[in-house]
C-alpha cells in the first residue's frame, strides 16, 4: 500500500499544471499569464525506478516455492474433495488422528476412472 500511495503522489509530481505571471519591471502591473503543462524529470525517474522495482519484485516473488504442503489444484473442484477426504478409512475413525489423513501423491487418482 505504501508503494503504491507512493507510486501515485510521485506520478502526479511528475506532470503537472503551470501558471506563470510575468511582471513589468519594479513590479508596477502584469504583462502576462502563461498556463502551461510541465514536468519534473527528478519524479519521472523516480516513477520508473520504483515501478520497474515493483514489477521486479512480483515475478521475483512467483519463482518462489510455495511454502505449505497444501496440493494447489486450481479450482478443480474433484481435485479439492479428494484432497479434504481419507480413503478407505471410517470418517468418525479418523477423528481427532493426525496420521489418518495422508498426503496427495503426484499422479495418483483420487476420484472418476482410473487409467
Amino acid at each position: 500500500m505504501t508503494l503504491s500511495g507512493l507510486l501515485h503522489w510521485l506520478t502526479s509530481q511528475s506532470v503537472f499544471l503551470a501558471r506563470v505571471e510575468i511582471w513589468e519591471p519594479f513590479g508596477m502591473a502584469i504583462s502576462a499569464r502563461i498556463s502551461a503543462v510541465s514536468y519534473s524529470c527528478i519524479a519521472i525517474i523516480f516513477v520508473l525506478a520504483l515501478g520497474i522495482l515493483a514489477l521486479l519484485t512480483a515475478g521475483g516473488m512467483g519463482y518462489k516455492p510455495f511454502a505449505s504442503e497444501i496440493t494447489t489444484v486450481g479450482s478443480c473442484s474433484a481435485a479439492i474433495s479428494a484432497a479434504c477426504h481419507a480413503w478407505g478409512e471410517d470418517s468418525e475413525e479418523i477423528v481427532g488422528k493426525k496420521e489418518g489423513v495422508r498426503k496427495p501423491i503426484f499422479e495418483e487418482v483420487y476420484s472418476g476412472v482410473g487409467r
